[in-house]
C-alpha cells in the first residue's frame, strides 16, 4: 500500500466532524450509487479477509496533525528548583498543544517533545447554534417553538491521509471526487459540508524513525482482540447516524460506539500495516450496515517505554 493525501477547499461550514468513520461511510455510499450493490459487498468484504484496500485518517486542519498523545520525560529531582519548575512548564505546553505541523511531526515520531511557537496554530472554528425543530406532519414549530443546539465546523482546508492497495488508486481518487462534488456531512441538502476542490496526490513525507518502538494513529479507532493495550490515549463517544436515504428512515441512530481518538499511541513492535476492526450490529434494522474503526498508524519512538515488553 502507498501513501497518499487527499485536501479538500471548503466553500463554508459543514455540520458534522471530519472523523474516519463518516469519511468511510461516505465513500461506501459512493461505491453504492455509482457502481452498484455488488461492488460495496465485494469492497467490504476485503476488510473481513484483512486485505483492506484502504485505510483513512480523520481529516486535519490545513497542514496539521494530531499532536501524539504520549507521558513527558520524568524531571531529575537533582536539578534547581528553577530548572525543575521551566521543565514542568514545558511539558504542561508540550500536554496542552494539539496540533503539530508535518515537521514537527515528524520530531515527535522520533521521541522528540516539540512545543511548537504560539503563532503555529491551524485556521479551524467550531460554534453551537440555535435551530428550531419542526413537526414532520406539519412542517411548523410548537406554540413556544422547540430550540436546540446545532453544532457547526469551520476550516478553509482539510486535511485526509491515506494508504491505497495499488489496484484501488483509480477508484479512491473517483470516490473522493464523489465526496467533492456531492458535499460532506449531514445538512448537504440546505448548504453545510459544500466543497470548492480537491486534490489527491501521492504523500511520502513521513520520516520513520529508524528503531520505532510503537505508533500512533491518525484516525478514531477500535481495537480488535489481538491489538496492542499497553499505551496513552483519549476516548469518545461516538453516537453515530445512518447516512443518505437511510437517514430519513425510523431507524436513523446507531447504537453508542466507545472509539479511541487520533493521537493516541500504543507499544508494539513491528508496527502493522492497520489495527482495529469494523464494527457491525450498531443499527437493528440494518444488520449489513458497518462502522469504519480501524487505526491508520505512523510507527514511533514512545519515549520512556524503550524496555517495556
Amino acid at each position: 500500500m502507498k501513501w497518499f493525501r487527499a485536501k479538500f477547499k471548503l466553500k463554508g461550514w459543514v455540520a458534522s466532524a471530519w472523523q474516519s468513520d463518516t469519511i468511510f461511510g461516505h465513500l461506501c455510499w459512493g461505491i453504492r450509487y455509482l457502481h452498484g450493490e455488488d461492488r460495496l459487498k465485494a469492497f467490504l468484504g476485503l476488510y473481513d479477509a484483512g486485505t483492506p484496500p484502504l485505510l483513512i485518517s480523520n481529516g486535519f486542519p490545513g497542514d496539521f496533525l494530531p499532536s501524539p498523545i504520549t507521558v513527558p520525560p520524568a524531571i531529575d529531582r537533582n536539578l534547581p528548583p528553577s530548572v525543575q519548575r521551566e521543565q514542568f512548564r514545558q511539558h504542561k505546553k508540550a500536554k496542552a498543544n494539539k496540533w503539530l505541523t508535518v515537521e514537527e511531526f515528524t520530531r515527535a515520531l522520533s521521541g522528540e517533545t516539540v512545543i511548537p511557537p504560539a503563532e503555529s496554530k491551524p485556521v479551524e472554528k467550531e460554534r453551537v447554534t440555535l435551530k428550531n425543530q419542526l413537526n414532520r406532519l406539519t412542517s411548523t414549530t410548537g406554540a413556544g417553538g422547540t430550540l436546540y443546539n446545532f453544532e457547526e465546523y469551520y476550516s478553509p482546508e482539510i486535511t485526509i491521509y491515506l494508504k491505497v492497495a495499488d489496484d484501488f488508486t483509480d477508484m479512491a481518487k473517483q470516490l473522493f471526487q464523489y465526496i467533492a462534488d456531492t458535499g460532506y456531512g449531514k445538512r448537504k441538502s440546505i448548504g453545510y459540508g459544500q466543497i470548492e476542490s480537491v486534490s489527491f496526490e501521492p504523500f511520502a513525507e513521513f520520516k520513520y524513525p529508524e528503531k520505532p518502538n510503537g505508533f500512533v494513529t491518525l484516525s478514531n479507532f477500535v481495537p480488535s482482540a489481538s491489538d496492542p493495550t499497553q499505551g496513552f490515549w483519549n476516548l469518545i463517544v461516538k453516537y453515530g447516524k445512518m447516512g443518505e436515504e437511510w437517514a430519513s428512515e425510523d431507524h436513523a441512530f446507531k447504537k453508542p460506539l466507545l472509539m479511541l481518538e487520533a493521537g493516541s499511541t500504543f507499544l508494539d513492535s513491528p508496527c502493522r500495516d492497520y489495527y482495529g476492526c469494523l464494527v457491525r450490529n450498531l443499527n437493528s434494522a440494518y444488520s449489513q450496515a458497518v462502522q469504519y474503526a480501524l487505526a491508520l498508524p505512523v510507527p514511533m519512538v514512545i519515549r520512556g517505554q524503550e524496555n517495556t515488553p
